[in-house]
């Protein structure tokens, strides 16, 4: 790794990247993505999507993954949203006042996580996966505001 900067299109990222774009010409990878921070990212999705870069994949698969946007939070009373997968990760983005989430079944102990909108986007991957399929969540007081909450869970 000699004569590198931190700057530009010849850097210890740009070779790293070049995993996950072969034979893209450096500089098409900050046209495409504007910067290095999100070619990145776009690497970070393409390993939790579980693409296998040196493999042809056929045009028959399909990601496997759960998408709820706007799901409104307004009462202390649990509610749920599920998939029909277990999910290695999951990842719970978008409120703006304070919750309660659990991935565990309403009978098991140490279930609640609080989280605040300053922990948003709040993930959840542990090695080997999740394997969760639901979501419990509520507000955490009832003197808190009503929000809503995006889910996207992914195989």
């Amino acid at each position: 790794m000699s004569g590198y900067g931190l700057i530009g299109t010849d850097t210890p990222i740009d070779d790293l990247l070049e995993q996950y774009f072969p034979g893209a010409p450096r500089n098409v990878l900050y046209e495409a993505f504007e910067d290095e921070t999100n070619a990145l990212l776009a690497a970070l999705l393409m390993e939790m999507r579980g693409d296998d870069i040196d493999q042809n994949v056929s045009g028959d698969s399909e990601a496997v993954y759960y998408s709820e946007p706007g799901v409104p939070v307004d009462d202390t009373d649990e509610q749920t949203v599920s998939w029909d997968f277990a999910a290695d990760t999951v990842v719970v983005y978008g409120f703006d006042s304070p919750i309660v989430v659990a991935f565990k079944s309403t009978n098991k102990a140490d279930r609640f996580i609080p989280l605040t909108p300053s922990d948003a986007p709040f993930s959840l991957s542990p090695p080997g996966g999740l394997g969760a399929s639901k979501l419990w969540y509520r507000k955490m007081t009832e003197g808190d505001a009503s929000t809503s909450l995006n889910v996207l869970a992914l195989k």
